[in-house]
């Protein structure tokens, strides 16, 4: 009876060591794993700025913005300069950290059927400053509002 006792009181001690082993571990995974796989970036969402309504979301490894929304003077000027169908267009692609509340990205300008490299600075928690430049000559600025 006795050794009985001392066993299960010995089991008991491993099993509560072991889960106590198997948290601090799972703690440890949590804290190693990617920040990209545990936190949404501040990008993400619906955008407006005129008329034009984008989703920033995931794209592979980076982010992008499509087009969800556009007046038909916008459509039809895109059809014509480049011949995109502007809804649902990735007009902003491969999204990437460049600093604190900063990312570079490539800019299509669907109307001129022209790619850019540009710049997102967020300047508030629902206003994005977009800036971006063809062949170092043309630039423009435009300024886009978190909605929804």
């Amino acid at each position: 009876m006795q050794a009985e006792g001392a066993i299960l009181a010995a089991n008991q001690c491993y099993a509560g060591a072991m889960r106590r082993f198997l948290i601090a571990l799972s703690g440890l995974a949590i804290a190693l794993a990617p920040t990209s796989a545990l936190a949404k970036s501040a990008l993400e969402g619906r955008w407006k700025h005129g008329a034009m309504e984008i989703q920033i979301g995931p794209c592979g490894d980076s982010l992008c913005g499509r087009v969800v929304k556009a007046s038909p003077k916008q459509q039809a000027k895109a059809q014509n300069g480049s011949g995109t169908r502007l809804l649902g267009a990735r007009v902003i692609d491969n999204i990437e950290p460049s600093g604190p509340r900063t990312w570079r990205a490539d800019v299509f300008v669907a109307s001129r059927n022209m790619n850019a490299r540009g710049t997102i600075e967020q300047v508030g928690q629902d206003r994005l400053t977009v800036h971006g430049c063809i062949f170092g000559l043309l630039c423009k600025t435009q300024h886009w509002e978190r909605i929804g």
